[in-house]
């Protein structure tokens, strides 16, 4: 029989708050809230129907501590998980763009037990409809019982990013040999021996990136710990002499600046594993954090009986961590010589199928290629240690370039349930669900804890900014990709997120200018000159875009990308017939690829060459990298307003056959149909189910949808001029009227862009 509420019980929604006790009930479920949880709950509660700004909750919520608006979205995130309102509708609490948050669920004080005890009378007429409702409620107690599981479980994960809790930064070991020739020794030392802390379940260890923009700054460990938001830094120094280190560590407080312990290890080199060992077990001891079997096992899982193959796998991470083309083939040499030397070392194994995955970004390698020879490597460490978190993390990101989505997203699940501190594992997991799951808000919280694990590192922001525009939240989007530009300003990813930040907007001028930004940065990154020339296509500037292509061929060396989006400038400035015999002269139906193979398909329709695109399509089909779960791919829909599923759709249409294009049509409206359950409102939504729409006939929705799109800064009227995915609304004076003013707002922008070159 549960206790009856206390005197300060308030009623929200169907959860009965406890204030005295920082838990919230409902039904047989009872859920332990941190204490900066329930305080921002109360906050809410306080000013109920109103809205409370982000400025008021850092103010009262976080009294005394240093944070910044990212702290407010993720708590109110966890709120809303632990309320169960995370249907897009809220129920409980509403965002108010660039404004704060109002608590919209129903709010009752709970009768004091004086007062409950004079209406005792009366409460035989409830009990029949009170064990109803617990038969109900009964029905889905296991469910609700295994969520509970699961937010408790995350509180507890959240409770070690608490300002008391312990935290540290391993900062960047300084090579003190006389040549300076064990920098790299020591960089792997450093990034290992921080993994080894992560082992310790109520220890936060800041990542590497973060850790290592610190490198031969010489700051002061307080303002560290400031930035980082780690209450302990870990410094230390590496002198060789010969077979012989001498290696000095100290743990700081970096909250006074104090030394808490420091340690001189004279030792051979062949004893590298057992100081790294001890330097874990001195730091937890003297943070008087117990160490548990779990986390001594984790340890030792980390070792090699063979000095020799440990530092060579030392080398090896920091030669991949310096992520080049070359430095990558240096790693996998290093690699394979640690398991020459200890073919049972299990982290050995996992990174050198990791090195081996890097080749698919860093040498365009196949995907297929490199999977047939990392998922061995993968199981031999199953087979030897399959508690090492690294394995699920590394196998995740490998089964996600395999478009194994499911499969990927439950390895990412158990990489962080065995070590919380993976911030990769957080980013890549949020990747999932942005790109291909659709789910930005599972995203954002992901990238949250990645920010927070790794503050220094620009991606999770960058993501996060890329989150925030899925969700139509452009104001917190933009204060994310500040954040990601100040952190890593000569980084081109957040000035390429920025850019599409604009173009969401349909700020065509101001992508532009960030885009320009990027590639001064970055000139040899093709999507960015792809970008730039879609954009002026847009605008009505062929020649800029045709520019732009050209450069890109010259400075990137994408050949086949190159003639792919030239196809497009082709067909705006010549038609059918100059798109002819582009395809003809650049053989893009040659290609290997499904990518291209697509587009050549789209192109032999615009051209009326049915048979071609047929066979253009079917050779995708047979193509080494073909996946049928990309057809319909949530991010190419969201993002860009296409998919190879409609090109397939429209090739049937043409062709007769319209048993294969409704099944596509229907796919890609339940595409259409999880975005926008999902949160999704950006404007390539709206457009691709007026396209969806128009080709099943149903013309007055897909203007109502395609209108929609106008108003959130869709821009592309020329195509829908000209392309026939909505050519049924050629006819239509709405449609043309809608046209007409993207036109003349398109013109302004061209005119201003062609003003300001000048």
């Amino acid at each position: 029989m549960s206790a009856p509420p206390s005197e300060h019980a308030i009623q929200v929604g169907e959860w009965l708050v406890e204030p005295d006790t920082d838990t919230i009930s409902r039904g047989q479920t009872s859920v332990k809230l941190e204490p900066r949880t329930m305080r921002l709950l109360l906050c809410l509660i306080e000013s109920r129907g109103s809205v409370v700004s982000i400025e008021r909750l850092l103010t009262e919520v976080w009294t005394g501590v240093i944070v910044g608006p990212a702290s407010v979205y993720q708590a109110v995130s966890l709120l809303r998980k632990v309320l169960g309102d995370t249907d897009p509708e809220p129920t409980y609490i509403a965002t108010v763009p660039r404004k704060g948050y109002r608590l919209i669920a129903p709010v009752e004080r709970v009768a004091a037990p004086a007062e409950r005890s004079a209406s005792a009378a009366s409460s035989g007429a409830l009990r029949s409809a009170t064990l109803q409702r617990k038969r109900r409620i009964l029905i889905t107690s296991s469910a609700i019982a295994l969520a509970a599981l699961g937010v408790l479980g995350w509180f507890a994960w959240r409770s070690y990013f608490s300002p008391a809790a312990p935290s540290i930064v391993v900062l960047p070991f300084v090579d003190l040999t006389a040549d300076k020739s064990d920098q790299p020794f020591c960089d792997g030392l450093t990034e290992e021996l921080s993994n080894w802390l992560a082992q310790i379940p109520a220890l936060r260890v800041v990542a590497r990136t973060s850790a290592f923009a610190f490198r031969g700054r010489n700051e002061d460990v307080r303002q560290i710990g400031r930035t980082l938001d780690t209450n302990h830094v870990l410094e230390g120094s590496m002198r060789r002499f010969g077979n012989h280190m001498r290696v000095t560590v100290q743990l700081i407080d970096a909250r006074s600046g104090f030394h808490l312990w420091s340690a001189v290890y004279d030792r051979q080199m062949a004893d590298t594993i057992k100081m790294q060992e001890d330097i874990s077990r001195a730091v937890a001891e003297n943070l008087e954090i117990r160490l548990t079997p779990i986390a001594t096992q984790r340890l030792q899982a980390r070792q090699s009986d063979n000095p020799q193959a440990y530092q060579s796998y030392l080398l090896a991470r920091h030669y991949q961590q310096l992520a080049t083309s070359e430095s990558n083939r240096e790693a996998i040499g290093l690699y394979r010589q640690a398991l020459g030397e200890d073919p049972k070392f299990a982290l050995a194994y996992v990174y050198l199928a990791y090195a081996l995955l890097n080749e698919n970004w860093l040498a365009a390698r196949p995907i297929n290629e490199i999977a047939a020879e990392a998922e061995p490597l993968l199981e031999m460490a199953v087979k030897l240690d399959a508690n090492l978190p690294d394995i699920y993390a590394v196998r995740g990101a490998l089964r996600a370039e395999q478009f194994q989505i499911d499969m990927a997203l439950k390895d990412f699940d158990q990489a962080i349930a065995l070590n919380p501190n993976d911030s990769t594992a957080f980013k890549e997991r949020g990747r999932l669900f942005l790109i291909s799951k659709g789910q930005p808000r599972e995203a954002l919280a992901d990238y949250a804890q990645a920010a927070v694990l790794d503050p220094l590192d620009s991606q999770p922001q960058a993501q996060r900014c890329l989150a925030l525009q899925a969700l139509g939240q452009f104001g917190e989007a933009a204060t994310a990709c500040t954040q990601a530009r100040t952190i890593q300003p000569q980084n081109y990813w957040p000035l390429m997120v920025s850019s599409w930040l604009a173009a969401a907007q349909g700020r065509l001028d101001e992508a532009l200018e960030w885009n320009q930004k990027a590639l001064a940065v970055a000139p040899d990154v093709f999507d960015l000159y792809m970008e730039r020339a879609r954009w002026f296509l847009t605008l009505g500037l062929p020649a800029r875009a045709r520019e732009t292509l050209e450069r890109a061929r010259a400075l990137t060396h994408q050949e086949e990308a190159v003639n792919d989006e030239l196809s497009r400038v082709v067909y705006y400035e010549g038609g059918a017939t100059a798109l002819r015999a582009h395809l003809a002269s650049t053989r893009l139906e040659e290609s290997t690829h499904a990518e291209r193979l697509f587009s050549a398909a789209y192109f032999r329709l615009l051209t009326g060459d049915i048979a071609a695109a047929q066979a253009a399509i079917e050779r995708a089909y047979r193509s080494a990298d073909f996946s049928a779960a990309n057809l319909e791919n949530p991010w190419q829909v969201a993002r860009w307003g296409n998919s190879d599923g409609l090109t397939v759709a429209l090739v049937a249409l043409r062709a007769g056959d319209q048993a294969t294009a409704l099944r596509h049509l229907d796919a890609l409206t339940a595409t259409l149909d999880q975005l926008v359950r999902n949160g999704e409102q950006r404007f390539a939504v709206d457009e691709m189910r007026a396209t969806v729409l128009a080709l099943r006939g149903d013309g007055d929705n897909a203007m109502r949808a395609l209108t929609r799109a106008a108003e959130l800064g869709w821009r592309r009227s020329w195509w829908a001029e000209r392309e026939p995915d909505v050519s049924a609304l050629w006819k239509r004076t709405d449609f043309r009227e809608l046209v007409a003013r993207v036109n003349a707002s398109n013109a302004e922008l061209r005119t201003r862009l062609v003003e300001q070159s000048r």
